[in-house]
């Protein structure tokens, strides 16, 4: 096949300036800058496994002996000089004992990889272009710039995966742990939502310390750990304003040097750093009744592709009134990572997640856990419920800009960050291996400018395309230090507008 050079730069023009103006993202992000992060042992499986030991018990469930004197009567309560009571009798001087066992849990991991190209470029189109090498220079870095954009999201996605609590924020929360290797949150079942609050933090912290996370917390004040808490610059605010004590709970890391400076943090407040997440995903539910007038907006099929890891989902109707509730301009369609729950038919209960759109109506769906779809849906209607993904960016006319939706979302995830939750292992670049050789590799999404020869399509090396390539395995280390939260998010402020008489 020919492929396509699309006339990307911009020619001279005496409408353009000398310089180039392009919006970055490079605000620190705890994703990148505290995420644990080693190598990918080479000359092994592309699939390992941890090997974790777990806290001993006694044999077969049994309870804990009672402690006992010490006696030196060689014969003691036990007359008749039979000395294999030791268990149940010390008479002899040997201590009663209790029988433990080793119990471990085995995780596998995997390594993934994902690329990005630049449009392709022909070095016969630059000879006319204006400040080519500025014009360049930028669409690397707006490449550079997506990919770590793609690495946020990555990282944030495994560490929810890996995360053994993903709760939501109503009377029923409950850190009973269970959802590892699942990207999927429960459903909200009640009317009593609420933002993040001390309430919550203080229980949140009292679990961490009862888990044995404070051992590598990322730091100490006042000999306690301190936990990070990555959530957004408003829910930060709220929290720490909304207490009257405020003044007297700040407390300076021991550890702040070390971990915290290269994000800003200087003070921690209740137990935890608060790390500012610019980019958190943020959610609206809706939901759809099992019969009537909503009912046409339900799921019509589940089919079920090859390999029964995935299937096509078709919907009656992707708008309901306009929108989906609530009425949002960007709300008439699922996207991406939308969180869908059938509460009917063969896959009743399975929380299924969006991959793609394939057309309209119909999308792409994987279960949350990555397991085997049940069966087929058709010839049904299937009720739902579903966290609908609100996208930070929106395609309007032919170009990417922010969505106002996302600022006005209903609901919105914070976590609590703890560097022993999981690890990012990235491979080494390889460069040969016994007499064959390779070109140097970074797997850390870097921008090279990659040549491709071809008889036909590039007969002379004139055709060219930037290419970054990502991969990474993520290591469970300690799923249950891992906590997602998802909970309002904050309002806009009522006192952002003032009376006209307390104007200057």
């Amino acid at each position: 096949m020919a492929y396509s050079v699309e006339d990307w730069l911009v020619e001279q023009s005496p409408m353009i300036s000398s310089d180039i103006n392009q919006k970055f993202m490079e605000a620190p992000t705890p994703w990148i800058t505290l995420y644990s992060q080693e190598f990918w042992d080479d000359e092994r499986s592309s699939v390992q496994r941890t090997y974790q030991f777990d806290r001993v018990q006694i044999r077969n469930g049994a309870d804990e002996v009672e402690w006992e004197d010490v006696t030196t009567d060689p014969l003691g309560a036990n007359s008749s000089g039979d000395h294999n009571q030791h268990q149940t009798d010390t008479a002899d001087g040997i201590p009663p004992s209790d029988e433990l066992a080793y119990t471990e849990t085995i995780r596998d991991y995997k390594l993934q990889h994902k690329a990005i190209w630049g449009p392709p470029l022909n070095v016969n189109k630059l000879r006319d272009k204006f400040v080519r090498v500025q014009q360049v220079g930028a669409s690397v870095k707006a490449l550079a710039d997506q990919a770590r954009e793609y690495w946020i999201k990555r990282k944030r996605d495994e560490y929810k995966r890996i995360a053994d609590n993903v709760v939501v924020l109503d009377s029923g929360f409950d850190l009973t742990g269970g959802d590892y290797d699942s990207i999927g949150c429960s459903d909200y079942t009640g009317t009593d939502g609420s933002m993040l609050t001390n309430g919550f933090t203080d229980e949140i912290y009292e679990f961490l310390n009862h888990q044995g996370a404070g051992k590598n917390a990322l730091g100490y004040a006042d000999t306690k750990p301190v936990y990070g808490l990555v959530t957004s610059a408003r829910q930060s605010r709220r929290l720490i304003m909304s207490d009257p004590e405020v003044r007297e709970d700040f407390r300076y890391s021991s550890q702040n040097e070390k971990l915290l400076q290269s994000m800003g943090v200087k003070w921690t407040y209740n137990g935890f750093s608060h790390l500012i997440d610019a980019s958190c995903d943020r959610w609206e539910y809706y939901t759809t009744a099992a019969s009537g007038a909503s009912s046409t907006n339900n799921i019509t099929a589940i089919t079920r592709d090859a390999g029964n890891l995935t299937a096509t989902l078709v919907v009656n109707a992707e708008v309901a009134n306009g929108h989906f509730s609530p009425n949002k301009a960007n709300m008439t369609r699922f996207w991406k990572y939308t969180q869908i729950t059938p509460g009917s038919g063969n896959n009743s209960g399975d929380k299924l997640i969006i991959t793609s759109r394939t057309g309209a109506n119909t999308y792409k769906v994987k279960r949350a856990d990555g397991q085997a779809l049940a069966g087929n849906d058709s010839a049904a209607t299937i009720y739902f419920t579903a966290w609908l993904a609100v996208p930070r960016m929106v395609l309007s006319g032919g170009r990417t800009v922010p969505n106002s939706d996302w600022l006005t979302a209903t609901w919105e995830d914070s976590y609590i960050f703890h560097q022993g939750t999981c690890t990012s292992l990235v491979p080494r670049p390889l460069t040969s291996v016994g007499q064959a050789s390779f070109d140097a590799l970074e797997y850390t999404g870097s921008v090279r400018w990659t040549n491709y020869d071809d008889r036909t399509d590039n007969p002379d090396g004139t055709i060219g395309q930037f290419r970054g390539v990502m991969s990474n395995g993520t290591r469970p280390d300690n799923p249950e230090f891992g906590i997602v939260l998802r909970h309002l998010a904050v309002p806009r402020p009522d006192s952002r507008i003032q009376d006209e008489t307390t104007l200057g």
